[in-house]
């Protein structure tokens, strides 16, 4: 058996992240980083990512504050979108500079993780030498897309092509990219939109994409620069002044911030202006896609208004004009659901429509939660992950309806709006819950989206990424000082009763439930315009100042504040700053003593 001070699971950037600031506040401890795979990188590793593929951040945004993605050492250009090759790219040099080579084991996948009285028991494939560890403390940075969903069709044995998850979509790209080729893409969501676009590269290749009726329908597809100004969305997204127009529970309810809050979302007047706002961006985006000058991209607007929208708002990145394929008919956009899978290569819809496909990709989704079992039995719902069973005990339902009822007090925008898919192409479905609405979810129920409440008399484990956000690398970073603080028992956690930390991790992972009917808050935390507040959240715990933008006669300067963009520039250094903040305190301490 290995025994060690700390494991992190999963070599994203998350857990990159985790395991360079741990070793940066802690170089003696023995820390491993295990990666199941032969590469890094998560979602972007080389394994998982294509040719032509890219973020949906402009570059200067996708970077460790203490690490930038240099222009010229990467080969990438301001304005352009991050390639996903350069991501892994990127994130070796982060290992580097983190000096954490040797803490980093591939080819490594834990199995179990089971709870000792003193630690954790790692379970790890392949079996060897080191196949147990033993840790004191434990962060799980495995990511959301873990688990694909994979639909299964009725299937003749005759049907010849293709069919995969998008998963695998890369390591069959050379089989399905081709010219003269028609590829059935399954999936409304920007990977649908990504491997669509990939198979039209080729000469003569054509694409379907097959929006599921009972669905979301299509992602919200906006250009990188929205409103008549001409703004950067990924910018406007971290702008204080576009964030007060979201209905936020663990936003500042005291000062300027709370006041400009309470009036736009506890004042009649103010919530007719919210609802101005989302209808005037929705709207914004739909004229500047055009989506409505053309049969075929009308089938591409949005069921829902932008507010509903998620994480599963996208960036139009690609080198041309997607919707030029929609209006050219290379790409065909259909409105139904797969029947069977006939001979040779014929797909039967449920409407009756044949197509003939040369390779069917499905683009739709992860479950969430792990492959990672945990012991003893019970330890996930403990742990407030996601058991795969939705079922509640009384104490469960009790509080979730407490907190509901006290969001809808606090805003009632979220009880008046419209959540209806006003634009579905079917009226009489258009007020007909989805098919997702009708399952029983189970999310995580994290304090913090960080750590299970009945760990935090123990601070031994935590997870880090196990939400979304536009914002992920300053959402790695601040997260990976949190915890780490967290863990080593420096962080001053609130005072505060069993109870109410309860109340407050209910109430912030069930806002979303209610916040995002497009995204995937009934699953896991889905931060889009509430993604400062959050930071705002952690910085506090930690003691920094979360206004960054600078102050007049020694007051925030709120122009600024609100008009100016955060990013992961306004986090630069500190985890020195926690370092320093740190030895400060103890050496006073020793001093008092």
């Amino acid at each position: 058996m290995e025994v060690v001070d700390l494991v992190v699971v999963g070599a994203g950037l998350y857990g990159i992240t985790a395991a360079v600031t741990y070793h940066r506040l802690h170089p003696t401890a023995r820390v491993l980083l295990l990666e199941a795979s032969g590469s890094i990188g998560g979602p972007w590793a080389s394994h998982r990512i294509f040719p032509g593929l890219v973020t949906n951040n402009l570059v200067g945004t996708y970077a460790h504050p203490d690490f930038p993605m240099d222009e010229e050492k990467f080969g990438i250009m301001k304005g352009e979108h991050v390639p996903a090759a350069t991501v892994a790219k990127y994130l070796k040099y982060v290992i580097r500079e983190g000096e954490i080579n040797d803490c980093l084991r591939l080819r490594t996948k834990v199995d179990v993780v089971e709870k000792v009285h003193d630690g954790w028991l790692l379970h790890c494939s392949p079996t060897n030498d080191s196949s147990t560890i033993k840790t004191a403390k434990l962060i799980i940075a495995i990511g959301l897309t873990d688990q694909p969903v994979m639909p299964k069709y009725p299937t003749s044995t005759e049907f010849k092509p293709i069919v995969t998850h998008s998963k695998d979509f890369p390591t069959k790209f050379s089989d399905i990219i081709k010219p003269s080729t028609h590829t059935l893409v399954i999936g409304a969501g920007k990977s649908a939109w990504d491997i669509a676009y990939a198979c039209c590269t080729q000469k003569d290749a054509t694409a379907t994409m097959l929006i599921r009726p009972s669905g979301n329908g299509p992602t919200w597809m906006s250009p990188s620069h929205v409103t008549p100004l001409g703004l950067w969305l990924e910018k406007l997204v971290f702008t204080r002044f576009f964030g007060f127009f979201s209905p936020c529970p663990w936003a500042e309810a005291g000062g300027f911030e709370g006041w400009i809050r309470g009036l736009l979302h506890r004042t009649w007047i103010g919530r007719k202006i919210v609802g101005a706002f989302w209808g005037i961006l929705s709207e914004d985006v739909v004229t500047l896609n055009k989506l409505n000058e053309h049969p075929e991209t009308k089938k591409l607007r949005p069921w829902r208004n932008a507010f509903e929208v998620g994480t599963a708002l996208s960036i139009h990145n690609y080198p041309t004009n997607f919707f030029d394929l929609v209006r050219e008919g290379r790409i065909k956009i259909v409105v139904g659901e797969v029947d069977k899978l006939n001979d040779s290569k014929e797909v039967t819809l449920k409407s009756g429509e044949k197509l003939q496909v040369d390779a069917v990709v499905c683009a739709t989704g992860w479950n969430s939660g792990s492959t990672i079992k945990f012991k003893p039995e019970g330890l996930e719902k403990e742990l407030g992950l996601p058991t795969g069973d939705p079922s509640q005990n009384d104490g469960d339902a009790i509080l979730i309806k407490k907190v509901e009822s006290d969001i809808y007090s606090r805003f009632p925008f979220l009880k008046e709006r419209d959540t209806s898919r006003t634009h579905h192409p079917d009226p009489a479905l258009r007020y007909v819950p989805t098919a997702d609405d009708q399952v029983a979810h189970d999310p995580f129920r994290l304090y913090r989206f960080l750590v299970p409440p009945s760990d935090l008399n123990k601070r031994s484990i935590g997870f880090v990424g196990a939400l979304m956000t536009l914002g992920n690398a300053p959402c790695a970073y601040i997260q990976s000082i949190w915890l780490a603080a967290y863990l080593d028992g420096t962080l001053a956690l609130p005072d505060t009763l069993p109870e109410q930390v309860m109340y407050e991790t209910y109430r912030e992972t069930q806002y979303g439930v209610i916040r995002n009917c497009m995204g995937y808050a009934n699953k896991f935390p889905d931060l889009v315009f509430d993604s400062l507040p959050y930071f705002d959240v952690l910085m506090r715990d930690l003691g920094f100042k979360n206004k960054r933008k600078g102050s007049v006669l020694g007051l925030t300067n709120w122009g600024r504040e609100c008009f100016r963009s955060y990013g992961p520039e306004d986090y630069v250094g500190l985890v020195q700053e926690w370092q320093e903040k740190v030895e400060r305190e103890a050496a006073q301490d020793k001093k008092n003593d």
